[in-house]
């Protein structure tokens, strides 16, 4: 049973399509604070297996998160500081947290 060419590639189309939806990855960014409101400087924030640093004004990008319902967690020496649900639902995400 051969498929007509434009059948095929119909099928091809398709298959690249769906694998993109399902594959579809976000940044994370934003600013880790100390409650008195100074940048929280070398904090690991980690989501979905990745991780970052934040830099000396309290700042972190994470690339690569999947979409969907993801735990976003903030280290200090392996000690976990604050733990939140985070909803990926776009492209980018930006959020901001201000440590107890």
């Amino acid at each position: 049973m051969r498929l007509p060419l434009h059948r095929l590639l119909l099928v091809l189309a398709t298959l690249l399509l769906v694998g993109n939806l399902y594959a579809q990855t976000a940044v994370v960014s934003g600013t880790v604070t100390n409650h008195n409101g100074s940048p929280a400087v070398n904090v690991t924030v980690s989501i979905a297996g990745r991780a970052s640093l934040t830099d000396v004004r309290g700042k972190y990008r994470i690339v690569g998160v999947p979409f969907g319902q993801q735990t976003l967690r903030i280290l200090q020496n392996k000690k976990v500081l604050k733990q939140l649900a985070l909803n990926v639902t776009a492209a980018t995400v930006t959020h901001n947290e201000t440590l107890p």
